[in-house]
């Protein structure tokens, strides 16, 4: 009776590994799609920013030879007064406080 008895607490011990390691595997497997999932999101995020920092390195390269040039004073003037707030010293600006225009 005692071999039949040992020979029980050796099957759930087995059994009690076994699932053990089936649920290891599991988490194992799950996780492996959860960070393929991120892999994945992260090389379009990736390939999108690339995408946008070439755009901004064509429209650099277009204003660095824009003002190289100084063809366009026109255009430099302007953006020197919306981006800057900057003005020539001959120059007054009145501001209508009134909110009329």
């Amino acid at each position: 009776m005692a071999v039949k008895s040992m020979k029980t607490k050796k099957n759930k011990i087995n059994r009690i590994v076994n699932v053990a390691i089936i649920a290891l595997i599991g988490y194992v497997v799950v996780s492996l799609f959860v960070l393929q999932a991120d892999i994945s999101s992260r090389r379009r995020q990736l390939s999108a920013l690339e995408a946008q920092c070439q755009e901004q390195e064509i429209e650099n390269q277009e204003l660095d030879s824009m003002i190289e040039e100084g063809s366009d004073f026109d255009y430099i003037v302007k953006m020197a007064r919306a981006k800057l707030g900057l003005v020539f010293p001959e120059e007054h600006i009145f501001y209508d406080a009134s909110g009329n225009q």
